[in-house]
């Protein structure tokens, strides 16, 4: 089936059908005439992914369940996540009808530690304590592992940890060449781009063979590319230099990186494999550095 009759048998725009097959969740064969050729499995996914996409769910989320050999168990984990919003949303809405009433501060800030705190997520968290260039960096990049919640001691002391370090960061001299920077480009890069480009990053570590053989043309130039003048003499290099030097000096990888490892299941499963993917880059690349930063 050709995606004209596709996007009519699934109810999806082109466009959708197409950002769908560019992160790997169906597969078409190409004809011999260029042409896209959806299987019978293709408009099956397409449906089911429809439907997801309906109900809120995110392409990450999506594409695990398609993945799970128990798609019902998958959806339950997903809403349970949605029931925990539903309650802060309540919870939330409780809080201003009081504040309506009454407009006591004091025992707003009593309620949200006691009803509402509870039930924000890692990311969330961060972004409260946070809300400055840096805080929304970590947020962007490493978002995607911070949407579970602290239900351990151990996590708790590791918040805590990541806190102080961060709150450290807010007390020193952070560049303000690079927090320039990285606020205008939080203004230029929309968040589902920065979504999307989080998603393909992931993807590239978690089947790194495959991906550095589909991309091997790709890495090669944009190897060639970052050790010509051009690029040294760079804005965005410059502002890299700036991130490490900054990293190294204030402790991002043995504090921060080190007790996000604890607070977060995915991320550190994700950390493991990143070194799994370097080993593999420099296997075929082995005059250049890690391609990937944890």
């Amino acid at each position: 089936m050709f995606i004209k009759d596709v996007c009519r048998e699934c109810k999806l725009t082109k466009k959708a059908v197409e950002y769908y097959e560019r992160h790997g969740l169906i597969c078409p064969r190409i004809d011999e005439n260029g042409y896209r050729n959806y299987s019978d499995k293709d408009i099956l996914v397409l449906k089911e992914i429809g439907v997801l996409r309906k109900l809120g769910i995110g392409i990450a989320e999506i594409k695990d369940i398609l993945a799970s050999a128990d798609k019902s168990a998958a959806l339950a984990k997903i809403k349970y996540k949605m029931d925990l919003e539903i309650e802060k949303a309540m919870a939330k809405k409780k809080c201003m009808e009081q504040l309506i009433k009454d407009y006591d501060i004091e025992q707003a800030i009593k309620y949200i530690d006691g009803d509402i705190e509870k039930h924000f997520t890692i990311k969330e968290k961060l972004l409260q304590v946070f809300p400055g260039a840096y805080g929304m960096y970590l947020c962007a990049h490493f978002g995607q592992f911070l949407n579970g919640k602290i239900d351990t001691e151990e996590k708790e002391r590791a918040y805590n940890k990541i806190v102080d370090y961060l709150d450290k960061i807010q007390e020193t001299e952070f560049p303000k060449e690079l927090e320039d920077f990285l606020e205008k480009g939080f203004e230029d890069f929309e968040k589902e781009n920065m979504e999307r480009m989080s998603l393909s990053i992931v993807d590239s570590v978690i089947n790194a063979d495959k991906y550095i053989e589909e991309n091997k043309e790709v890495i090669e130039k944009y190897l060639e590319y970052i050790n010509t003048d051009e690029y040294k003499n760079s804005p965005a290099y410059r502002m890299k230099q700036l991130l490490l030097k900054f990293q190294k000096e204030s402790g991002y990888y043995n504090i921060f990186i080190e007790n996000l490892r604890i607070l977060s299941d995915s991320y550190r499963e994700y950390f493991e494999k990143i070194h799994t993917a370097n080993r593999i880059f420099l296997d075929k690349f082995p005059h250049t550095g890690n391609m990937y930063n944890t």
